[in-house]
């Protein structure tokens, strides 16, 4: 990458924190992430952020791996700021019904959030260096690259679908949009585009979703990210839900699977 180039990433970069904060201080972000009631699930005012119990599954890795050579197709699931995968594995779990021949995988992002948590990347000062950048986009696309060789999907990113929500889904709209990820599916709940698109797909399909009422951040942003993405040639759906704040509602969980179901035939 030319200093010419790092430094557009950079300015770029500054821009998208700057849009967020404008329209939800830092301690709004965490929260709406620590709150986020995902489906059906509630969580209490000042609660920790949503936790499923998980089993230990030393006993049944030989189970799992026997399922996984079954399974047509993988869902990577991206959680927010401040949350854990086991947020976003209980959508999983939701979706193994209408999609009985998918694995769903929802990892822990790489980086600690000083407030308890995992995050993508670090928005508390509200600088991003292109340090930061950098180690944000090499530790993403090192956890994915991790789950697609174990799960036996190399050379098979068709039949790999990536969903995010908040930051999670700016990490993978940033995979998709810059052409590191060609996979055949892109599903987001309120989330950005942080950079200009750099590459295009016809593989990958796109469904991008909001809340109307999303005051960390506003529906607008994913308007203009489907706007940017179908003028360099993707196949994008969006749509804004009435009412909905920043989070995942049962309307867009269910949206989402079937996007997900009819593009998996």
């Amino acid at each position: 990458m030319t200093p010419s180039h790092l430094a557009t990433l950079v300015s770029l970069f500054i821009l998208l924190v700057g849009a967020i904060y404008v329209f939800a201080r830092p301690d709004e972000v965490m929260a709406a992430d620590r709150e986020l009631p995902m489906v059906s699930y509630k969580v209490n005012d000042g609660a920790e952020p949503l936790q499923v119990a998980q089993a230990d599954h030393s006993s049944e890795v030989a189970a799992s791996r026997k399922e996984t050579t079954r399974s047509h197709h993988l869902v990577i699931l991206f959680h927010g700021i401040r949350g854990r995968g086991s947020v976003m594995e209980a959508i999983g779990n939701s979706w193994k019904a209408t999609l009985p021949d998918t694995v769903f995988v929802a990892p822990d992002a790489p980086f600690q959030h000083r407030s308890g948590g995992r995050q993508w990347f670090a928005v508390d000062d509200q600088v991003m260096r292109p340090e930061r950048i950098d180690a944000a986009r090499r530790a993403f696309d090192g956890v994915v690259s991790d789950i697609i060789k174990r799960e036996g999907f190399e050379g098979a990113l068709d039949r790999v679908a990536f969903a995010g929500v908040s930051q999670g889904a700016i990490m993978a709209l940033d995979g998709v949009a810059s052409g590191r990820w060609k996979v055949g599916a892109l599903v987001t709940f309120a989330g950005l585009l942080p950079f200009p698109p750099t590459s295009s797909s016809t593989q990958t399909d796109i469904l991008m979703m909001h809340g109307s009422a999303d005051k960390t951040i506003p529906p607008a942003a994913t308007t203009v990210a489907s706007s940017q993405l179908k003028s360099v040639g993707f196949a994008v759906r969006s749509k804004i839900y009435r009412g909905v704040g920043h989070t995942i509602s049962t309307e867009e969980a269910r949206d989402a699977v079937n996007f997900l179901r009819d593009g998996f035939k």
